[in-house]
């Protein structure tokens, strides 16, 4: 395949380009789009003519190319595709590998560089792309031979896994910049990701702490010694959880009240000041164990985010429900239970572990069964819990819960800790939404995040200007503090709304006459006195303004 110029019999050069193409083993001739600007004094193709001739080449290059698709050999396809590449950018398109798909993402130009978590879920992203491509195509080894249906078919086995829109929308987004950039005559980018739409994302915000939730949560942390400085960390700072856990005391600046740090995701240099309850709690810690500048401020739970970071998530949600954050479902079940508990006697330890045993002596089971409820029975009662008796002896957390129930069952006694139910109930962690049910987790209202929403939120309604507020959190554009972070509350809105908007619209329309009144008469003088005197018998009797 390849592009024709013509000439008319008198010499004159022809205003259209042709393609010459094979198709049933036949040469075919057709004409494309009209010759623009000026073409070169020599007439051979790869001779090259001003801007407007270029790019009328180019588009006579990609018309011969829809023109001729599907009637062509692949061999045909690359080098028409290669002609219009070379066209287009000076240079040829290089096959690139599967396996070096995540490398060569990751050499992309952008406009900031990649924080470590970005290159995280982006990396995890190809990675199951390329896992995709070798269960279905195996001998698939260049990116240019992936095909519309494998990048579809890899799409709708991201949806099944019940992600939510905005985390297919980023895999999509993802396979779109990769193939955009280094396969773009593919039949993947052209046949479906060039056309592919978002879906519909229906985010869930996470919800702001008001001042009264913020000293229940900062309590009811008093528990677990290790998280409650995380947690002020996180109030006072706007910090995400894993820049709180890596958190170094190079960055801490006690002499001028200043955190200095880069933040993760975006790479941004962000500066915080510190304020009086963080600098109690870093002052706390310094003393307790003088470090040196490049330690961890929290060694122990920068060790816990590496290695787990879910268990984080799981502490905190003790401690909210400690403070009152309970889904429905789960205060049901606790109200249950703690129903169930008022039916049964209540024993102190040592009498408890006697009457245990006693009634395991004496109950009508195998030997082995006895002998290993009694275990997990002792165990219990020397504070172990559930999930640490499961792994000591080994066994499910289903199995010890199970045998603690039977001895209850035969001692008529409290066996099991059960968690109290909180004082208030102050709402719930997670959101309950039925069209969200695909979710792979349901979608958090109250977590690590909160603390971040909540600082942004308390500052922009006190009137904290924007760039101060971006210059904190490291957002690059105030559009995204207002869309996703800015959550007040009707309190808030009402406290902002009266104290910025004139007193007749916050009032109900209806004047403060007292200080009206008061008004007029300061500035009352003997030109004006019969003036001021009409305007306050018409603000203190309207009836007889005109008499």
């Amino acid at each position: 395949m390849r592009l024709l110029l013509k000439r008319y019999a008198d010499g004159r050069l022809r205003p259209f380009w042709y393609g010459i193409f094979q198709r049933a083993g036949r040469k075919q001739v057709r004409t494309l789009c009209r010759i623009a600007g000026n073409p070169p004094a020599s007439l051979k193709l790869n001779d090259t003519g001003d801007t407007a001739f270029e790019h009328s080449r180019q588009k006579a290059l990609i018309e011969l190319a829809e023109m001729a698709e599907g009637r062509q050999s692949e061999a045909d396809k690359e080098k028409l595709f290669q002609q219009i590449h070379v066209a287009r950018y000076g240079t040829k398109i290089e096959p690139v590998q599967l396996a070096d798909l995540a490398d060569r993402w990751e050499k992309f130009p952008g406009k900031r560089r990649r924080g470590a978590l970005q290159i995280e879920i982006c990396r995890g992203i190809i990675g199951r792309f390329q896992q995709h491509m070798a269960t279905e195509a195996p001998k698939m080894q260049e990116l240019g031979e992936v095909k519309a249906d494998h990048v579809r078919s890899f799409m709708d086995a991201e949806q099944a896994r019940g992600i939510t829109g905005r985390t297919w929308n980023r895999s999509l987004g993802l396979l779109k910049a990769c193939f955009k950039r280094l396969e773009p005559y593919g039949d993947a980018w052209r046949n479906y990701l060039k056309e592919q739409v978002k879906e519909d994302e229906n985010s869930v915000h996470r919800e702001p702490f008001t001042p009264e939730e913020i000293t229940a949560v900062v309590d009811a942390a008093a528990a677990d010694p290790e998280l409650k400085p995380l947690i002020i960390t996180a109030l006072c700072t706007a910090m995400r959880r894993g820049d709180v856990c890596r958190l170094r005391w190079k960055n801490v600046d006690l002499k001028q009240g200043f955190i200095t740090v880069k933040t993760s995701k975006s790479n941004e240099l962000v500066e915080i000041p510190i304020l009086p309850m963080l600098r109690v709690e870093l002052e706390r810690i310094q003393a307790d164990h003088p470090p040196l500048p490049g330690d961890y401020v929290f060694p122990a739970a920068a060790a816990l985010y590496a290695n787990n970071p879910d268990q984080l998530n799981d502490r905190l949600q003790v401690i909210l429900e400690r403070a009152g954050f309970v889904d429905d479902e789960k205060l049901k079940r606790l109200k249950a239970e703690q129903a169930k508990r008022a039916t049964l006697v209540q024993l102190a330890p040592d009498d408890l572990r006697r009457r245990g045993l006693q009634a395991l002596a004496a109950a009508a089971m195998s030997a082995k069964r006895r002998e290993r409820t009694r275990e997990i029975f002792t165990r219990y009662m020397d504070g172990a819990s559930v999930k640490q008796i499961a792994k000591a002896m080994p066994s499910s957390a289903g199995l010890v819960s199970l045998r603690l129930a039977d001895v209850e069952r035969l001692t008529g006694a409290a066996v099991v800790r059960r968690p109290a139910l909180p004082e208030v109930h102050r709402g719930t962690i997670t959101a309950d939404i039925p069209s969200e049910s695909h979710r792979c987790r349901r979608a958090c209202l109250k977590g690590w995040h909160s603390f971040r929403t909540t600082w942004i939120t308390l500052a922009l309604s006190a009137g904290v200007p924007e760039m101060i507020v971006r210059r904190v959190t490291g957002h690059a554009t105030a559009d995204v503090v207002l869309k996703h972070y800015f959550r007040p509350g009707r309190e808030q809105f009402r406290a902002a709304l009266a104290g910025a908007l004139p007193k007749a619209l916050t009032a109900g329309g209806v004047p403060d006459k007292d200080a009206e009144a008061v008004k007029i008469i300061r500035k009352m003088t003997s030109r004006t006195l019969v003036r001021d005197k009409a305007r306050l018998l018409a603000l203190l009797a309207p009836q007889n303004a005109h008499r």
